[in-house]
């Protein structure tokens, strides 16, 4: 898939990607590697990645438009160099956890953390443009005050407030540490940079819930469960909710719109979240998980009974409660993501607007739904089978 910007000037961006090696990275390099108002990519990650075959872009690897430095953010010094004479960052290094119980120094090293060095870097070295990728989980809370799920319905950024009190999030720490890090972001537009005479540009852009060739986490982690238990996905929260994914391909074209426009147009965007969905289907995510892995030898379905919502919250408030009663004692009991976060979430209703996205990004999806189905359904098949 190609495309030629109207955009494009007789001087092409220098473009540095952090987290390159990562999930959504990976799918950035691949989407900067077409994109003529692009001279130099640097990939920046503190470990390589050794098959880019993955995402199906094999040709990543030994191009010539490509240089790649493997460094920690949270050490300043030794990432200088990569920040040096770029224009623009597109910020995807951090931690995607959903562990329960949490380990918050990690989250707040990684996504914090590093965030505020990925700031000080652009300030010292002149780094005109910073594009962060946040996460609509920074705006998930219950509507009501003590209650268990959420409901966003074609609601706008504006009304997409992100909460005072951070206990309100329904995923937890993860979610709160990318909060925290947007806000690092957001509050440093309009920064002068060390040459006083030019500013810092941010956004932060905020993509639903990934899926896609390369992803370990969410959706991967409950199809691997849907195996275990029978290619049977036991349906946790009554009938469910809906929510709505956007394919990882999508969410990197958002970035790279997002490059663009703070390129051409800043003042419709620096200093704004602006959230990035695609066209698929929204649906809950047994139903989801059915879809992806339908006409395979790994199968799941989703079972044709449901426990109710209110006894599936409290038998997983037992689980936690239990869980950390017993590190308390023996220690080193960790499930991959907070019971109480996983139902709350399967159990609510999310459907975004995305006329910010569209309007001021010039933002369409360029992967169909087929297109984002298919190439995800080899991936994850593939993860099931070995």
């Amino acid at each position: 898939m190609k495309w030629v910007s109207s955009m494009a000037r007789n001087r092409g961006d220098v473009v540095l990607v952090t987290g390159a090696c990562g999930f959504l990275g990976q799918h950035v390099l691949k989407q900067l590697q077409q994109d003529v108002t692009v001279s130099e990519i640097r990939g920046l990650d503190k470990v390589p990645l050794e098959d880019y075959s993955i995402i199906g872009c094999s040709e990543i690897e030994g191009s010539a438009k490509i240089q790649f430095f493997i460094n920690d953010l949270l050490n300043i010094e030794d990432c200088r160099g990569p920040f040096r004479n770029a224009d623009v960052v597109i910020h995807c290094a951090g931690l995607v956890s959903y562990d329960f119980p949490p380990n918050y120094e990690e989250l707040q090293k990684n996504n914090v953390d590093v965030t505020e060095n990925v700031v000080k870097l652009c300030i010292d070295q002149n780094v005109q443009r910073l594009i962060y990728c946040s996460t609509t989980e920074v705006t998930l809370r219950s509507y009501i005050k003590g209650g268990i799920v959420a409901m966003v319905i074609y609601e706008k950024e504006s009304k997409l407030r992100t909460p005072d009190d951070e206990s309100r999030l329904m995923m937890g720490a993860y979610a709160v540490s990318k909060l925290r890090a947007e806000k690092i972001v957001l509050e440093a537009n309009g920064e002068l940079l060390s040459n006083e005479t030019d500013k810092l540009k941010t956004v932060s852009i905020r993509p639903t819930l990934l899926y896609g060739e390369g992803d370990t986490k969410f959706i991967s982690r409950i199809l691997k469960y849907g195996k275990l238990c029978g290619n049977s996905l036991p349906r946790l929260a009554g009938k469910g909710g809906k929510q709505q994914m956007t394919y990882v391909g999508n969410a990197a074209w958002g970035l790279v719109c997002a490059k663009n426009t703070l390129r051409e147009r800043p003042q419709s965007i620096a200093g704004l979240p602006i959230t990035i969905t695609d066209d698929d289907e929204v649906n809950d995510i047994t139903r989801f998980c059915e879809r992806i892995t339908k006409d395979s030898d790994c199968y799941i379905k989703r079972s044709s009974w449901c426990i109710p919502l209110p006894v599936s919250y409290l038998l997983a408030l037992v689980v936690e409660l239990t869980v950390s009663v017993s590190n308390k004692f023996i220690g080193g009991l960790v499930y991959p993501i907070s019971p109480t976060s996983l139902i709350a979430y399967v159990g609510s209703v999310f459907l975004y607007d995305r006329s910010r996205a569209s309007i001021h990004l010039d933002y369409t999806p360029i992967y169909s739904p087929d297109d984002s189905i298919n190439l995800s359904k080899k991936y994850y098949q593939r993860c099931l089978t070995h």
